[in-house]
C-alpha cells in the first residue's frame, strides 16, 4: 500500500495557485497526457451522468470531458481557488434542473456560485482526501497526473471508492517512480513518486475491481535548462515537503544547478528528462464493500422438492 507522504497540504495549495499564474504554454506535459488518457476512452463502453475531475487545474480536462458528454454534470475539482478562475466566471444560466437538485442535495460548494449551462463544467474547491460529496454519486472519475500532491494515497482512493457508484470507472495517470531518474543531482522539492505495481495493489487493497495498469516512458528535449525547469515547475511544483529547508537556496546554488543541466545534453544539444507515466483504469464492483469490514448478505429462498 502506498505510505503516506511528508508533505505539507498549505504548501501543495500555494504551489497549485502559482502554477494556474503560469504562462498557459507550460501545460504542455499534463496536456499530452490528457490526450493520450481521452485516446482510451475510446476503448471503454461508459455513459456517465456524473464524472468528477480531481486535480483539474485550470480545467482543460474537465472542458474536454464536458465536450464529450454534454448531458453529463462535470465537476471540476481543484484544491487551490485561483486553479478554479478560468472556469469559474461562467454566466449563471440555463442549468439543468437535475443539476440544480444534485447541488442543492448535497451542499456542493462552487467556484463563487457559478452555476454554468449543460456541458460546461462546475468549478468546486475541495481536497480529494476528504471529498464533499455524497456517497455512490460518480460515473466516471477521473484524475491526471495528481497523485504526486496526495499526502495520503491510500485515503484518497478510500474516498474515491466511497463517491463512486457500482460499475463507476476511475481512470487517473501518475508520475511514475522512474521519473526524473537521469537528472544530474537532486530535483529540488522531489516528492516520492510511486511504484505502478503498488498502486494496482492499492486498488485492490481499497475494493476497486479488474485494475488494468501499465507505464509508459517518454523521453523530453530541451535546449535550455530554465525551460526545463520552468515545465517541471508546471507539472510538478516546487517543494512541498513538511520537512523542507526554510529560506532561498541562493544564487551560487542555482547557477551550480543550471550548470549541471548544461552540462547533461547529449549529442543533439538538448537535455534528456525521462518520465515514467502511469495510467491505470479500475471498476467499482457491484456489490460495493461496505465499511467497517461489513458485507452484504443474500438470502435465497430453498427450492421446493414436493411433498415427501
Amino acid at each position: 500500500m502506498p505510505e503516506p507522504c511528508v508533505l505539507d497540504p498549505k504548501a501543495v495549495r500555494r504551489q497549485a495557485e502559482r502554477r494556474a499564474r503560469m504562462p498557459i504554454e507550460r501545460d504542455f506535459i499534463a496536456r499530452e497526457i490528457e490526450r493520450r488518457m481521452i485516446e482510451r476512452l475510446d476503448l471503454i463502453r461508459l455513459e456517465p451522468a456524473c464524472i468528477l475531475d480531481v486535480g483539474c487545474g485550470r480545467g482543460a480536462g474537465s472542458r474536454a470531458l464536458a465536450a464529450r458528454w454534454p448531458t453529463a454534470l462535470c465537476l471540476a475539482v481543484d484544491l487551490a481557488p485561483g486553479a478554479l478562475r478560468p472556469l469559474s466566471g461562467l454566466a449563471a444560466r440555463g442549468l439543468a434542473a437535475r443539476a440544480g437538485a444534485w447541488l442543492a442535495r448535497t451542499g456542493t460548494r462552487l467556484r463563487g456560485g457559478a452555476t454554468p449551462p449543460p456541458g460546461r463544467p462546475l468549478p468546486v474547491v475541495a481536497d480529494t482526501h476528504r471529498l464533499p460529496l455524497p456517497a455512490a454519486s460518480i460515473d466516471l472519475l477521473w484524475s491526471n497526473l495528481a497523485w504526486h500532491q496526495f499526502h495520503d494515497p491510500s485515503a484518497v482512493l478510500a474516498e474515491w471508492y466511497r463517491v463512486l457508484r457500482p460499475g463507476g470507472l476511475l481512470m487517473f495517470s501518475a508520475f511514475g517512480v522512474d521519473t526524473l531518474r537521469e537528472l544530474p543531482g537532486a530535483w529540488p522539492g522531489i516528492v516520492r513518486f510511486p511504484d505502478m505495481h503498488d498502486v494496482g495493489d492499492a486498488l485492490v487493497g481499497a475494493g476497486f475491481a479488474e485494475p488494468v495498469m501499465d507505464a509508459e516512458r517518454i523521453t523530453l528535449g530541451y535546449r535550455e535548462p530554465l525551460d526545463l525547469i520552468a515545465e517541471l515547475r508546471a507539472a510538478l511544483g516546487g517543494n512541498p515537503r513538511a520537512d523542507r529547508a526554510r529560506g532561498l537556496a541562493g544564487r551560487r546554488a542555482r547557477e551550480t544547478a543550471l550548470a549541471r543541466l548544461a552540462a547533461s545534453r547529449g549529442s543533439d544539444g538538448l537535455i534528456p528528462v525521462g518520465l515514467e507515466i502511469i495510467q491505470g483504469h479500475a471498476w467499482c464492483p457491484s456489490p460495493k464493500r461496505l465499511p467497517a469490514g461489513l458485507a452484504h448478505l443474500r438470502f435465497v429462498p430453498r427450492p421446493t422438492t414436493g411433498a415427501p
